[in-house]
């Protein structure tokens, strides 16, 4: 997996990594929009992370519950469908940054290698997110009985989702100093006296 993976990313210039990149940068930022202005609307009683990380069975049904009693569960329905336009901004804009971090680093080094096995492995936090949906989709077709197992599973997934999201996001930034200290090096050791 990792070959081909390497083999796509090679067959995009740095130019064309930018820009999708950048991208899939506004396309993050617009698809999160939507997400939130659908969560909002949804009435759900407890922010999206306090739901996805309670490994709650009981909790997540007293929010039911209450999605119920405002006339159903429709409206956060079309929020968990709408989470998979972030879900794709995700993949796009943790990719792209990731790889074009990659390519700050020489060819062939250890560095450029490290980066690229990076944004392959950032796509697991989209997989996470998608693979948590899918159990939400379980548990909302009975929203009241559904197997406490099912709880677990949607906030281990979600645990997990927001692991490979901070991999991501540190990832880039200690990419880009590895590289630029790498760059300074390599310039200092040339300017030194032989």
């Amino acid at each position: 997996m990792f070959h081909t993976f390497s083999r796509f990313q090679a067959s995009l210039s740095t130019p064309q990594w930018a820009a999708l990149a950048v991208l899939g940068l506004l396309f993050n930022l617009w698809a999160t929009d939507v997400l939130n202005a659908a969560y909002a609307a949804s009435g759900f009683p407890v922010p999206y992370w306090e739901a996805q990380l309670s490994f709650d069975h009981l909790k997540l049904k007293a929010w039911y519950q209450g999605l119920l009693d405002q006339g159903g569960i429709g409206p956060y329905l079309h929020a968990q469908t709408v989470d998979f336009l972030f879900i794709a901004s995700v993949l796009v804009l943790h990719m792209a940054a990731l790889v074009l971090v990659s390519r700050m680093h020489p060819a062939a080094s250890r560095g450029r290698s490290m980066m690229v096995w990076a944004a392959l492995l950032s796509a697991l936090a989209p997989l996470f997110d998608a693979l948590e949906n899918g159990v939400s989709f379980f548990m909302l077709a009975d929203p009241l009985s559904f197997a406490p197992g099912l709880a677990m599973l949607y906030s281990t997934l979600a645990a997990a989702k927001f692991a490979m999201f901070t991999f991501a996001y540190v990832a880039v930034p200690v990419g880009t100093v590895w590289a630029l200290w790498s760059r300074l090096s390599r310039h200092r050791n040339r300017l030194r006296p032989v």
